[in-house]
């Protein structure tokens, strides 16, 4: 027979290992727990890191917009989505900003994770986006009876025929974008596609959208109820054409009225006052004319071979006096060219807001008019590659023949497009 202290011993050891083994199952089992909790962690922060990351990518891309909307943009702070960002822009040089963005989830006073990039931006692409054979704004168009644009349209405001029994084509498609009141196409021919908040008394070769139609016909589908589009923006910014006449003036300051009876090449150059041309202007650069400028008969305009495959800008604009100065007229059998190179097209541009912005007469053809604030008028037989207006009227038999190219036309003598990322300067600074 077993001793009782044989017995107690035995139950004691048996005791002894389940302390053991239950101690072992708590390790483990907090070891785990720990390890969940700390993994659980790892991904909540995780997650919050790539929310981060998105937010200060999204803050650099709504920088760069806001720089093209005002070139003065120094920042903000903007809660979206997950949490929140911090945008701060500084000047590094005249056409060159820092962009610092600092994203915060959930908030910049208690974040679970915080991401910061940074990158530089400038006005140094040289490349201007004319998507539309014309874009115009909320002034619109008329078209006189055998007027003719060669491509695709766009405007903020309705377009009409010139008159009575008058009527234009379109051969691309045309858009009319909503404004107020209802803005329509009215009148004219439309080889293409047409959306409008109104059709009426129109020719339309393919589809049609619209909130009401009236005497149209239509080739393709209709499609009644259609929402009106968006309004398009302009394709150039005040702050770059800011840019371009800095660097205009720093390439000397002459003294006006300036006229020009033989061949002169000029660029980049800023000429204070009007500019009168007889004979030949070449353009080497950027010429801003604090003035009117006038082209009278059988004058021309060209861009010098030194430009390349780039245009060249001549641009009329007195800060203060747009109502009254800053037009450009191109008279009766002057002449546009380039220097004989793809893209190499002169650009007019006026910041006048008048009726008679840019007047164009017969054979200027080869040219880019750009008048965001005023009307451009094209007359008889004359031409553009591009024109961009608040308002244009075109005489009869008058043609715009777009040119593909113009979607990515580039132009020598100073930064151009807008503001972008410059290339190699983004980083993760934290």
């Amino acid at each position: 027979m077993r001793s009782r202290r044989s017995v107690t011993f035995s139950r004691g050891y048996v005791l002894l290992l389940a302390i053991v083994f239950l101690g072992i199952f708590f390790t483990v089992a907090t070891a785990y727990l720990g390890s969940i909790v700390t993994s659980a962690r790892g991904s909540r922060y995780a997650v919050a890191s790539a929310q981060a990351f998105e937010l200060a990518e999204a803050g650099v891309d709504e920088a760069v917009y806001q720089l093209n909307q005002n070139g003065e943009y120094a920042g903000e702070t903007t809660a979206l989505g997950a949490g929140v960002y911090t945008a701060v822009v500084s000047d590094v040089s005249t056409n060159v900003k820092r962009v610092t963005v600092t994203g915060s989830v959930p908030n910049a006073a208690s974040p679970t994770a915080i991401k910061a990039v940074t990158t530089l931006v400038g006005l140094n692409t040289s490349v201007v986006s004319f998507h539309y054979g014309v874009q115009v704004g909320a002034g619109g168009v008329s078209m006189g009876n055998g007027s003719e644009i060669q491509g695709s349209f766009f405007s903020n405001g309705s377009i009409s025929a010139g008159g009575t029994n008058s009527s234009g084509t379109i051969t691309g498609d045309a858009t009319v974008a909503s404004g107020t009141p209802a803005t329509s196409i009215n009148g004219v021919i439309v080889d293409g596609t047409a959306w409008a908040h109104s059709l009426s008394n129109c020719t339309i070769g393919k589809n049609a959208y619209y909130q009401s139609i009236s005497g149209c016909t239509v080739g393709g589908t209709q499609y009644p109820g259609s929402a009106d589009a968006a309004p398009a923006d302009m394709p150039i910014s005040d702050a770059q054409i800011s840019s371009w006449e800095t660097t205009a003036a720093a390439g000397g300051v002459t003294a006006g009225p300036y006229k020009i009876s033989d061949s002169q090449t000029l660029g980049p150059q800023e000429i204070n006052g009007d500019l009168d041309v007889k004979g030949t202007l070449t353009l080497g650069g950027v010429v801003w004319v604090k003035g009117n400028i006038t082209f009278e008969n059988n004058s021309a305009l060209t861009v010098s071979p030194t430009t390349g495959n780039e245009g060249a800008i001549l641009i009329a604009d007195v800060p203060g006096s747009e109502t009254t100065e800053g037009t450009v007229n191109l008279s009766q059998n002057m002449t546009v060219s380039g220097n004989g190179n793809a893209g190499s097209y002169p650009m007019v541009l006026s910041t006048n807001s008048g009726s008679s912005a840019i007047t164009v007469a017969n054979n200027a053809s080869s040219v880019i008019l750009y008048a965001s604030r005023g009307t451009i008028l094209i007359k008889n037989n004359a031409g553009a590659n591009q024109i961009t207006a608040y308002a244009l009227t075109l005489s009869p038999n008058s043609t715009v023949t777009y040119q593909s190219g113009l979607q990515n036309q580039s132009f020598s003598s100073g930064p151009g497009g807008s503001w972008a990322v410059l290339p190699y300067t983004y980083s993760i600074s934290r």
